[in-house]
């Protein structure tokens, strides 16, 4: 047996590195769901047709666009979109555009889908093909494209659509991997460009007509129709402009009147039978209800008469240029395309868009490299649903204290691709500085609990001799 003798010291060797790239070793044909998919072929068979609002288009976009629809009637529309078609295909709305994709189809069948099932006689598209269709997609998501450079909101939507898509059966795994590199190059644009902290659009214009407005004119009686996301927000900028007290006509309000949402009795909730029935009258009106019809129109006239600014931000408009009374100005979609495009010099538009370009153009070598070269695709697969898996026992751990739950999710995305991101060898301690040094709202106790969870997985991970049985 070995020992040490007299003045001799135990070297410490350390943790022993990790060293995951014998994993990288696959085929060039990938799998999704056992299923083996020629990825280029797969890019080479997807059309795009889409719209961005403008002066002109915008009785299409209104036409087009499901926002307004309920969930029922949006899943039957683009159900009648593919059995027409005979082909999966996605449908996205915002406020400012509508875009389909399609799989194995070409861009003018598309079309023909399109205006076939709406009844339209013709519709100005924009068509995109093959690699162009993620391009476009990735300055959509990015913000490239919006109202305002840079907002946060339209990647959220896409997400969401994503997802609805995928729940409601309507575009497959392996259709909907395309969008999953979308939202990959995306978070790398953000990053770079520096939009991870910018606000929503919309948000961002009504901010600033509203401090156009209310430094112009004395407006007492301030009155928010519907209190959903952009309702909340819209009263949250009144309130940080200096309004003292504000009216939201929503269809519940029994709902909020005594909730923490009225800020201890600063916010008045009422119906909108109450509205019309007592002729509240209000010299400001935002509105940013949903319907796919306006809520107010030639045969069902404002409440309000008295002079008035009436701010519609609903996408299709709910309020009607004929609702309106003598002396009250309506700022509808077509206001909002011309103040973002007056606004472009403060964002330094030209300047963004030309260093996004370079960026894409980065990207774009990476996408094309992955979709020809899949050797790492199933490894990176077992990265990220590992975990996710343990992501999913934090949150149901006692350690969650004072940790919020969707911190978790995110953070587990991250470290998944940092270890992804390795080229070599790595210590272990090296990822534990990673799992440690996170500046998210994470609890002592359960970041402590994470880096010891992460770091065994990985440590078993490193054993394996390959990675049969991971999922694609």
């Amino acid at each position: 047996m070995c020992g040490f003798g007299r003045g001799e010291t135990m070297v410490d060797l350390g943790r022993p590195n990790i060293d995951l790239t014998r994993f990288l070793n696959g085929p060039a044909v990938h799998e999704i769901n056992g299923q083996q998919v020629d990825a280029q072929k797969l890019m080479n068979n997807i059309c795009m047709a889409t719209m961005k609002i403008d002066t002109d288009n915008v009785e299409h976009v209104k036409h087009l666009t499901t926002e307004g629809l309920g969930k029922q009637q949006r899943l039957e529309f683009i159900r009648n979109l593919s059995e027409t078609s005979q082909t999966e295909i996605f449908e996205f709305s915002t406020c400012n555009r509508v875009l389909y994709v399609g799989f194995g189809i070409d861009s003018d069948k598309l079309q023909s889908t399109i205006t076939h099932c709406t009844s339209l006689d013709s519709i100005p598209f924009e068509t995109y093909n093959g690699l162009d269709v993620w391009r476009h997609l990735v300055k959509v998501c990015s913000g490239l494209d919006s109202f305002m450079i840079g907002e946060l909101q339209v990647m959220a939507q896409f997400r969401s659509s994503v997802a609805w898509h995928r729940k409601h059966d309507l575009v497959s795994d392996i259709n909907s991997s395309f969008f999953d590199h979308v939202i990959s190059a995306n978070r790398m644009i953000r990053k770079e460009l520096g939009f991870n902290q910018t606000t929503e659009s919309m948000i961002s214009l009504a901010r600033v007509a509203l401090e156009q407005q209310l430094s112009a004119k004395n407006h007492s009686n301030s009155v928010v129709l519907g209190f959903g996301g952009m309702g909340k927000k819209a009263t949250e900028v009144l309130f940080s402009l200096g309004e003292k007290e504000i009216t939201v006509i929503t269809r519940n309000p029994e709902k909020y009147s005594n909730s923490e949402e009225n800020l201890s009795g600063k916010i008045k909730f009422i119906s909108f039978k109450e509205w019309e029935e007592y002729k509240f009258e209000a010299s400001l009106v935002i509105s940013t209800i949903r319907n796919i019809r306006p809520t107010f129109d030639v045969d069902n006239l404002l409440p309000t008469k008295c002079e008035s600014t009436i701010m519609d931000f609903s996408w299709p408009p709910s309020i009607d240029e004929e609702a309106l009374h003598a002396n009250q100005i309506l700022f509808g979609m077509r206001y909002w395309i011309r103040a973002a495009h007056s606004l472009e010099k403060e964002w330094d538009y030209g300047i963004t868009v030309s260093k996004s370009e370079v960026l894409i153009e980065q990207i774009e070598k990476k996408y094309l490299s992955a979709l020809t070269d899949r050797s790492n695709a199933k490894f990176r697969s077992m990265m990220y649903t590992t975990l996710e898996d343990l992501s999913k026992e934090w949150i149901n751990s006692k350690d969650l204290k004072d940790t919020p739950e969707s911190q978790l999710g995110p953070f587990s995305r991250e470290i998944a691709t940092w270890i992804c991101n390795q080229q070599g060898p790595f210590a272990i301690d090296d990822l534990d500085n990673m799992v440690q040094s996170t500046a998210r709202e994470i609890n002592p106790t359960l970041l402590e609990r994470v880096s010891n969870d992460v770091t065994e997985r990985i440590i078993q991970i490193n054993q394996r001799a390959n990675l049969s049985g991971a999922k694609l």
